[in-house]
């Protein structure tokens, strides 16, 4: 109402001006031209009404300096939502120094429930603190261990000679949360960019119980049996991650659709690997110093009130770390056994797809 009185009253005051000085003008006017128009008293320096020449009702011109003065409904947003998600680690045991041959291929692979949680505060200056937790609830799970040894024809995947696959395998846990400072670049008053950076953390575990196997003893996958009914191989990764990310934010009406990228490093990470049916058993510890976190995320919303929207998101993350230091240790002593400087290895592939609730205050 403020802004739609003060657009009336400069109207109205301009025409004033101008009627009263037409003759003036007129008679005055010595190729002064339009440059002229600081002699009525409106002020046309830069900084000073700029921002209200396109449209002063308009919540981008007046959120340049302050956003929670453009949209005073969205300095905090909170997210909840449940889905689906296909959570695979792959842990390796490479052939050589380099190069991406594989003695031993341990794939653990999970469909599973999941839950996510998010908030974003809006604070002074368009900075901005996010946050997000997921959790995955009991799911579907297999893990399958390859091996190429001395009956192996190559290297290639289909060739492994020792194979051994446990479908009663259980996701134990897998929770994830980060939490990132940024700021919000309104480009229009339809797409706002944020630059952020923050540190995350990622710990999933599973245990491999029973299953069959197919070996190659006096030949070539020659034997086959079962695998007692009891924990077999336990697997466990911890991600500390520091990562950078940018978000765009388009929104069309009701509309509204969130794109994300990061890129991360993993600082300090390990997996641990328990083989208890081994003679002896045996502690595999990885560490995965400086992997690589790649993620993207797509968001689509439809805002129903400036309080409440609904919106489906998709996710894709994948860690990645190569020729570690590996070492093992004996499970009943703690002795170290071997240490290997860089012929370990890991991975994590995680995709999700989910829908749920805004609401923003």
């Amino acid at each position: 109402m403020f802004n739609r009185f003060s657009r009336q009253a400069t109207v109205a005051s301009c025409l004033v001006v101008l009627a009263g000085a037409a003759p003036a003008f007129a008679a005055d006017y010595n190729g002064c031209g339009f440059g002229c128009s600081g002699s009525v008293g409106y002020d046309y320096s830069p900084g000073s009404h700029d921002r209200l020449i396109v449209d002063p009702d308009s919540p981008y011109f007046l959120s340049d300096d302050d956003q929670a003065a453009a949209n005073p409904n969205e300095n905090v947003s909170l997210r909840g939502s449940i889905g689906f998600a296909h959570i695979q680690g792959n842990e390796h045991v490479y052939a050589f120094g380099n190069g991406t041959e594989n003695l031993s291929l341990l794939v653990w692979d999970t469909f599973t429930p999941i839950a996510n949680a998010d908030v974003k505060l809006r604070m002074p200056g368009a900075w901005t603190v996010q946050g997000h937790l997921e959790a995955a609830l009991p799911g579907k799970s297999t893990m399958t261990d390859y091996d190429w040894t001395g009956f192996s024809p190559s290297y290639n995947m289909s060739d492994w000679d020792h194979r051994s696959i446990s479908p009663n395998t259980s996701l134990d846990w897998y929770l994830k949360g980060d939490i990132a400072l940024g700021r919000d670049f309104p480009i229009n008053e339809a797409l706002t960019v944020n630059f952020n950076g923050g540190v995350g953390y990622t710990d999933v575990q599973w245990t491999a119980v029973g299953g069959t196997y197919i070996y190659s003893v006096g030949g070539f996958r020659d034997t086959s049996g079962t695998i007692p009914d009891v924990p077999g191989v336990r697997y466990r990764q911890q991600l500390p991650v520091g990562f950078l990310g940018v978000n765009a934010a388009v929104n069309d009406g009701a509309w509204s659709l969130d794109a994300e990228a990061r890129a991360g490093l993993v600082l300090y990470g390990i997996s641990t690997d328990h083989h208890y049916l081994r003679s002896p058993p045996m502690v595999v510890v990885d560490q995965l110093n400086l992997g690589q976190e790649l993620s993207a995320k797509a968001r689509l919303g439809y805002a129903f009130n400036e309080h409440l929207s609904a919106f489906v998101e998709g996710s894709y993350t994948k860690m990645l770390a190569a020729h570690t230091a590996t070492d093992y240790y004996n499970m009943n002593t703690g002795a170290l056994m071997i240490h290997g400087t860089n012929f370990g290895g890991a991975e994590l592939d995680t995709a999700t797809l989910s829908a749920g609730l805004k609401g923003n205050f």
